[in-house]
C-alpha cells in the first residue's frame, strides 16, 4: 500500500458523513491530515493555534451549525488540551470527530518529542475511541479497518450525539503528496435505527400534579405546541430556563424568582407530585434544591427522542378534548409574574452595578440575536429577568467551566449570518482570551465584558467572604489591561463607567455597520454584592 494512504481514504469517509468544516490546530506530525483538508475542497479549513481554543471554537460550530465538525491535532500535550472541550460537548450532546496525529507506539519513552501515551485519553467524555495502525499492507486490512471508523463515526450521529476520537500513528516523510484515494475501500455505513424505550404512562398521573422540566437545549418550535397541549389537559408545569430556549407565556422561565419570593404556605402549593425531566443542565440553585427536599416526588428521566417519548407516554391517557383546570401552572404563573414585576421594578431604581448593567444589555440586543451566557455570575443574572422569546439562549453548562465561553461563542459566530453577542465576566475573557487570535475573528460576535474586578461570584455565595483566603484566591484580582489586551488582537475596544455610557456603547456595538467588538463595562467601584442581595431581600 502506499504511504498514508489510509489519510486519503479517510477524507472520503468524512465525506460521506456530510462532514464539511474542520478546525486544524498546527503542528508537524499532523502535516499528512493537514494536507487532506486543505487540499480537498469539500472541507472548509479553519486554524486556531491554541488547541484549548481550538476544541471550544468547534463545539460553538458544530452546535450553531447542528453537524459534526473535525477537530485535528499534533501528538503530545496538544491532544490533552483538548479534554476541556470534549467534555463539554459530551455532556452536552455535541457531535465532535477528534483526530489526533501520533507517533507509532515503539517510539514512545525513547527520547522522542511530543509524545505521550494517547491511548483513550477521553475515555469518560466520549461516545467511542479508535486507533488506527500506523502502516497497512493490504487493501483488505484497509477496508476491515475503515469500517470500524465508519461505524464510530456513525456513533457521533445517533440521537444521543457526542464526540468520538480516532488517534492516528503517522510515520515519516510527513511531507510528501497523498496518494488518491482509493473510493471502493471507503464502505460507507449508515447508522442504524436505534431502539427507544419510551416511557410509559401510568393512568394515575392523570390525576397527579405533573412537572415538566426542560434543561438546557435548543428542542426547536416544534415541540412547543405539544407543551402547550399537555398543559391544557392535564395538571402539568412546563420549567424552562432562558437557555432551554422553548418561550412561551404558558412556561415558567424564572423559577429562581418564583421560589425566591414564595412564601412558605405557597411553597407547598407549588410541590409536584411527578418530575418529568429532559434535557442538559438547569440554573437554579433554588429549583434543584426544592425538587430535591421532596421526598415522595416520582421522578421520569426522557433521554432522547423528546417529542415521541412524551407523545406516547401520554397517549394511552389520552381522554379525547377534556380541559381541566391547571391549579398548579396557575400557582407558579401568579407568582412568576408578581415577583418579575417586583424584579423590574427594583431594577430600574438599582445603582450602577452588574445586575442592572446586564439587564440593560439583554433588554439592548437586537431582536433575532443569538445570546451567549459566561459561567459564574453572569448567566445567574440572566435568571432574573423575562427572557425573551426573540432570542436564542446558550451556555456551556455541560461542565460549567470558564475555560471556553469566548472560544465557544467566535465557533458558533463563524457560520452564522446573525448577530452573535457574548456576554461574560472579566475573568472568563481573560482566560480565554486566545480566542480573540483568529485570522477569521467574526464580524459579527460582539462582546460585552463585565469587569467587577475578578471572580464576583464569589462575592454572591454565602460563606466565602468569611475565610482569610478569600480575596487572594477566590477573587483573584488581575493586573490585565482589557483594553490593551483586546487591542493586541486587533480588536476594537469601548469601555463604559456609567450607565448612560452602557447605553451608548451598546447601541453602538449592536449597529449593523460597526466594527467595534469588545465593549468592557467597569463595575469595579460598584456594590454588586450588596445589590444582588438587597435584590432577593427585597423580594421576600
Amino acid at each position: 500500500m502506499q504511504h498514508n494512504q489510509h489519510i486519503a481514504e479517510l477524507g472520503i469517509l468524512l465525506e460521506s458523513r456530510g462532514i464539511r468544516h474542520a478546525i486544524i490546530a498546527p503542528g508537524s506530525r499532523n502535516a499528512p491530515l493537514i494536507q487532506l483538508f486543505t487540499g480537498n475542497k469539500a472541507f472548509i479549513s479553519h486554524s486556531i493555534v491554541d488547541e484549548r481554543s481550538a476544541g471550544y471554537v468547534a463545539l460553538g460550530m458544530a452546535r450553531e451549525l447542528k453537524e459534526p465538525v473535525v477537530l485535528v491535532t499534533t501528538s503530545g500535550t496538544a491532544v490533552l488540551n483538548l479534554s476541556p472541550a470534549v467534555a463539554e460537548a459530551f455532556h452536552q450532546h455535541i457531535p465532535l470527530v477528534v483526530l489526533t496525529a501520533d507517533r507509532p507506539l515503539e517510539k514512545i519513552s525513547r527520547f522522542n518529542n511530543q509524545v505521550i501515551n494517547q491511548t483513550a485519553p477521553y475515555f469518560n467524555h466520549s461516545r467511542g475511541f479508535l486507533e488506527l495502525p500506523f502502516e497497512f499492507r493490504t487493501e483488505s486490512e484497509l477496508k476491515q479497518a475503515f469500517l470500524s471508523v465508519g461505524q464510530l463515526l456513525d456513533e457521533a450521529l445517533v440521537p444521543e450525539t457526542g464526540p468520538v476520537h480516532v488517534n492516528i500513528p503517522l510515520l515519516e516523510p510527513l511531507y510528501e503528496p497523498l496518494p488518491s484515494a482509493l473510493k471502493q475501500v471507503s464502505v460507507s455505513v449508515n447508522p442504524g435505527t436505534q431502539n427507544v424505550e419510551f416511557p410509559v404512562f401510568d393512568k394515575g398521573l392523570a390525576t397527579k400534579k405533573i412537572m415538566l422540566l426542560a434543561g438546557m437545549g435548543n428542542y426547536g418550535k416544534e415541540i412547543e405546541p405539544l407543551l402547550r397541549d399537555l398543559s391544557s389537559r392535564y395538571e402539568l408545569l412546563v420549567v424552562a430556563e432562558n437557555i432551554a430556549n422553548l418561550a412561551s407565556g404558558q412556561f415558567v422561565v424564572n423559577p429562581e424568582l418564583v421560589l425566591a419570593g414564595s412564601g412558605e404556605a405557597e411553597r407547598d402549593q407549588l410541590a409536584p407530585d411527578v418530575l418529568i425531566s429532559f434535557g442538559g443542565q438547569v440554573v437554579s440553585k433554588r429549583l434543584r434544591l426544592f425538587l430535591e427536599s421532596l421526598q415522595e416526588l416520582e421522578h421520569i428521566e426522557i433521554k432522547e427522542n423528546i417529542r415521541e417519548s412524551l407523545k406516547r407516554m401520554f397517549a394511552s391517557g389520552d381522554e379525547g378534548d377534556r380541559i381541566i383546570q391547571n391549579h398548579l401552572q396557575e400557582t407558579w404563573k401568579r407568582i412568576e409574574s408578581r415577583e418579575a414585576q417586583r424584579a423590574v421594578s427594583y431594577i430600574q431604581g438599582a445603582p450602577f452595578s452588574n445586575l442592572s448593567v446586564i439587564h440593560k444589555v439583554l433588554s439592548l440586543v437586537p431582536a433575532h440575536s443569538t445570546v451567549h451566557l459566561g459561567n459564574s455570575s453572569v448567566i445567574r443574572y440572566s435568571q432574573l429577568f423575562p427572557g425573551r422569546d426573540d432570542l436564542s439562549y446558550y451556555s456551556n453548562r455541560g461542565t460549567s467551566g470558564i475555560d471556553g465561553s469566548l472560544s465557544t461563542a467566535v465557533g458558533a459566530a463563524m457560520v452564522s449570518d446573525e448577530l452573535h453577542l457574548l456576554l461574560l465576566g472579566d475573568l472568563s475573557f481573560v482566560y480565554d482570551s486566545n480566542a480573540l487570535w483568529n485570522k477569521n475573528f467574526p464580524p459579527n460576535l460582539k462582546i460585552v465584558v463585565i469587569n467587577d474586578g475578578g471572580g464576583g461570584i464569589f462575592r454572591l455565595l454565602e460563606g466565602p467572604e468569611r475565610m482569610e483566603f478569600f480575596e487572594e484566591f477566590s477573587v483573584t484580582h488581575h493586573p490585565v489591561s482589557l483594553e490593551l489586551l483586546s487591542q493586541s488582537f486587533g480588536r476594537e475596544f469601548r469601555r463604559a463607567v456609567s450607565m448612560d455610557e452602557v447605553t451608548r456603547d451598546a447601541m453602538a456595538l449592536f449597529h449593523p455597520d460597526s466594527s467595534l467588538s469588545i465593549l468592557e463595562v467597569d463595575t469595579t467601584k460598584s456594590e454588586n454584592s450588596r445589590t444582588f442581595k438587597e435584590f432577593f431581600n427585597q423580594n421576600q
